[in-house]
């Protein structure tokens, strides 16, 4: 496939760039990341502690444990460590098993890290058993065979994505130790630190083959060094190339208003080292180097689903955002997800109404955590070095519904936590990077009630490695994607995404069109539109140069199906992702059949079952499919709620009651019933109680509702519109200005729109 072979030719190139010393300015330059400045700046004077916090702060950090009950938690976490006080293991050998190895290092760095920050904190009688033991696990440095192992073979046991949380540990645990060190035993400590930046510094650009997270974590490990031994004469050069490796990864895995295109669990593993590294930055040498990364905090929230789950796009599980690590850093910052609250308090927000049992419950029968770095990444003592419990929790103000320009949109109903009426529905349309993609472009995922409904597949059963992560996961049937011919749409160009078109909120109606191509020709085009902030509207529109085969693919989740004619009743139980609920799933489309089949789902590491998904199959140049989503209690799932298809050469539908209709017509020739008419390529009309006719058309030149409401344009326009005894309201959307008419109550009012926006007819 086209796009895939762009990928290829640029990874190609980035390795000639290392191999050859060429600026990587050269490549990966054309998306539209963020980054820091590449002129540093350093520390003034190398000062310990200074990393974490300075030593005016180490009272305020020591009585921060009875700050409230979370903060009191994290205390005790760090208190009962199994890495507090723990006998240091055995140096292993060259010819050990990967895991004891990689298990080693992590171990030796974690005990040297809560062991020094207890030394810094505590004033009982351990202290010195403290700062002894930290001593002891420092002395050793990468004792070992680590520098007889390459990192870069497959598998590695010492990766360099290990040894950037590694660099990190033992950076703070020297910084927090080094006012008691002996000069011996500092310069010994000393020593190994800079033997390992050096390491790290010359083999950088070489151990990654684009600049993803295994060119980015040892990037921001070597930063942390470098600001650590700021005195040390080539510390500048060690932080000026991590800095430009940082910038490399958030240049072209970062897009400008956050999205991170390895998906969410690569983001969480990555955070777990850029995070230390912007406070150690900020704290040392007083840069702000959260501003340029603010996009990137603000994203999980704007994508979050009702119990705050980052979605499992790419290569990824779904993933809790930890906000409240990073919330102190932004007291003052005005955000986009509040009008006047700053951003650290909707990073608070978004920590208390995230629920985290599924993650709790994983991780006590597995023994890994969320992070991805469970042998590595101390996370009860980032926890309670980084959560501040004085900053207030303020919900998001801004609109549920967002389109970030960068190809992610959430239809979302409101910003309640945990309320089983909320849904957010994520529509995926991001521009394909060259590592841990997956081929699901217009593809969606769905929570409601609760509970995770129309899924993506995921990213593998336990580890990357896995066969079937290529044979299932990856591939484009395991998402809800419409396929040509087996393939799934791709690209425009290299870093361009889908176009993105129709883009309209309203209180009653928000949707957008997404359009990709596909690389043998022709296009698929997917309309999603939220009806009431209660159900969605799928419309497919496949057009091919020449007769082929479509399929339009759709997974329920972890659910049982029970198949009709044009009804899918999808039933979930009670699991660990949310409680019994259901999905009526209805579908339409001429000349389309529909089969089961069963794929895998992976929610988190591990739990991997197979579930019912379904496809609509057509041979043809062209065809048109119509889906509505119904997330519902489980009592609901099996209600007489039918809708009635009314014509076949367009797909007109309407609810058994008369109320509502729903059509999809790729013809634009107007149709209708007696109480409305549009030539919209997708149109929704619902009378409700109490006088109110509601109405929205997509991509119209003209609409008609009820008795006396009528619109005409000279060109097409996408808008919804709301009659009731207080007036018409009009919402509007449009890419080009458009002149037109509106007949509201018997009189004519001439209309010049641009952009979108509201009138209002009294």
């Amino acid at each position: 496939m086209a796009a895939k072979t762009i990928s290829l030719v640029l990874a190609g190139a980035w390795a000639c760039a290392a191999a050859f010393g060429l600026d990587e300015e050269e490549f990966y330059h054309t998306y539209d990341g963020f980054e820091l400045p590449a002129e540093v700046v350093m520390p003034e004077e190398e000062v310990h502690p200074s990393l974490w916090f300075s030593e005016q702060e180490i009272w305020a950090i020591s009585q921060k444990r009875s700050g409230d009950e979370v903060s009191r938690a994290y205390w005790e976490a760090v208190l009962n460590s199994e890495y507090v006080l723990a006998q240091l293991p055995p140096i292993p050998r060259l010819e050990d098993e990967k895991q004891v190895v990689h298990k080693y290092y992590g171990t030796l760095t974690q005990v040297a890290a809560y062991n020094a920050f207890l030394y810094q904190v505590s004033n009982d009688d351990k202290k010195q058993a403290y700062l002894e033991k930290a001593v002891e696990a420092l002395k050793r440095g990468y004792a070992g065979p680590l520098y007889q192992l390459d990192p870069i073979v497959k598998g590695s046991a010492v990766d360099e994505i290990y040894q950037g949380v590694w660099a990190q540990n033992f950076a703070a645990a020297y910084d927090w130790v080094q006012p008691a060190l002996s000069a011996e035993d500092d310069a010994l400590i000393r020593g190994h630190l800079v033997e390992h930046a050096r390491y790290t510094y010359e083999n950088l650009w070489s151990w990654a083959s684009s600049p993803h997270n295994h060119l980015s974590k040892p990037a921001w490990g070597l930063g942390s060094t470098a600001l650590c031994l700021s005195d040390h004469p080539e510390a500048k050069a060690w932080l000026e190339r991590a800095v430009a490796a940082s910038n490399a990864n958030t240049r072209y895995f970062f897009s400008g208003d956050g999205i991170y295109r390895e998906g969410s669990h690569y983001y969480i593993f990555s955070m777990i080292n850029f995070l230390p590294f912007l406070y150690h930055y900020e704290n040392t040498s007083g840069y702000n180097a959260f501003g340029p990364f603010q996009p990137a905090f603000e994203w999980p929230v704007l994508t979050r689903n009702g119990k705050g789950w980052m979605p499992n796009f790419e290569d990824s599980f779904i993933r809790p955002y930890p906000s409240q690590l990073v919330a102190k850093a932004y007291r003052y910052a005005p955000t986009r997800l509040h009008t006047e609250a700053p951003l650290s308090e909707v990073l608070q927000w978004n920590f208390r109404n995230t629920d985290y049992e599924a993650f709790d419950k994983s991780e006590e029968r597995s023994g890994f955590n969320y992070t991805g770095a469970s042998w590595d990444y101390p996370k009860a003592l980032v926890e309670y070095l980084c959560y501040e419990p004085s900053i207030a929790a303020t919900a998001p103000d801004v609109a549920p519904v967002q389109f970030l320009g960068s190809g992610q949109s959430v239809f979302r109903s409101d910003w309640k936590s945990g309320d089983p009426k909320s849904r957010t529905l994520i529509f995926q349309g991001v521009a394909e990077a060259d590592n841990h993609e997956h081929y699901d472009h217009l593809s969606f995922v769905l929570h409601a009630e609760n509970q995770m409904m129309s899924s993506d597949a995921g990213y593998t059963r336990k580890s990357y490695g896995e066969p079937m992560r290529k044979e299932w996961y990856l591939t484009a049937e395991a998402h809800n994607v419409v396929l040509a011919n087996g393939e799934a749409p791709v690209d425009v160009a290299a870093n361009l995404a889908p176009l993105s078109r129709s883009q309209l909120m309203s209180p009653f109606f928000s949707s957008e069109i997404k359009q990709a191509p596909y690389a043998a020709g022709g296009s698929h085009q997917r309309l999603v539109a939220m009806l009431e902030g209660d159900r969605f509207a799928i419309l497919d529109l496949v057009e091919l140069p020449e007769p082929g085969r479509m399929e339009i693919v759709m997974h329920g989740g972890r659910a049982s199906l029970d198949r009709g004619e044009e009804l899918m009743a999808w039933t979930y139980q009670d699991d660990d992702y949310g409680p019994a609920a259901g999905l009526r799933q209805w579908f339409w489309g001429k000349g389309f059949k529909t089969k089961e089949l069963a794929g895998e789902l992976t929610y988190i590491k591990g739990d991997y079952t197979a579930f019912p998904y379904v496809k609509h199959e057509k041979q043809g140049a062209n065809g048109l499919g119509l889906t509505l989503l119904d997330p519902v209690a489980k009592s609901e799932v099996g209600v007489d709620y039918a809708y009635e298809r009314k014509s076949d050469a367009t797909i007109v539908v309407r609810n058994s009651e008369g109320s509502e209709w729903i059509a999809a017509n790729a013809t634009r020739a107007r149709i209708g019933e007696g109480g409305w008419e549009s030539d919209a390529l997708f149109t929704f009309v619902r009378s409700g109680t109490e006088g109110r006719l509601r109405a929205a058309a997509v991509e119209a030149t003209y609409l008609r509702v009820g008795e006396g409401v009528e619109f005409e344009f000279n060109g097409p326009v996408t808008m919804a519109t709301e009659t009731s005894r207080n007036g018409v309201y009009f919402y509007f959307s449009t890419s080009v200005p458009l002149q037109g008419i509106a007949r509201c109550g018997g009189k004519v009012y001439r209309l010049d729109l641009s952009d979108s926006g509201l009138v209002v007819f009294r």
